[in-house]
């Protein structure tokens, strides 16, 4: 790291923990309703289903930029980045393309839960290093 200014803030990272607890509310609230709503057999596949795991998992990059975005007035973008909010609308944009390849993935071939997760994941991460030109977003 370089001497003088120091692009990644204390503010920064309490707002990257700000997100990431958003993310962990997400993932929570869905599980516990899950776990309430579906006792039945059939309905019990939908919890199971790729879709499911990665509507759980998959939003977690966009909970981090939103999480930046509401704790905005302490941080700061560095310069000639793309906004938080492009990340965040990227990052849900990501979600719901990768959504979509999953369900037509899980109709034809069958789809492993963590795979899905993971190469989603991976492609959210890979179009964000496309859209922002580098690693650190």
């Amino acid at each position: 790291m370089r001497e003088g200014k120091v692009w990644y803030t204390p503010q920064q990272r309490e707002a990257d923990l700000v997100g990431i607890m958003m993310w962990v509310a997400w993932f929570v609230i869905l599980n516990g309703a899950s776990l309430f709503m579906f006792n039945d057999k059939w309905t019990n596949l939908l919890v199971l289903s790729p879709l499911f795991y990665w509507v759980t998992t998959g939003p977690m990059l966009a909970f981090v930029f939103l999480g930046r975005r509401v704790m905005k007035s302490d941080t700061s973008a560095r310069p000639g980045s793309p906004s938080d909010m492009s990340n965040f609308a990227t990052s849900v944009i990501s979600v719901l393309i990768w959504g979509s390849v999953l369900i037509a993935w899980d109709i034809f071939f069958g789809v492993d839960r963590t795979i899905g997760v993971c190469l989603g994941l991976a492609f959210i991460t890979l179009l964000l290093m496309a859209t922002n030109r580098r690693w650190n977003f």
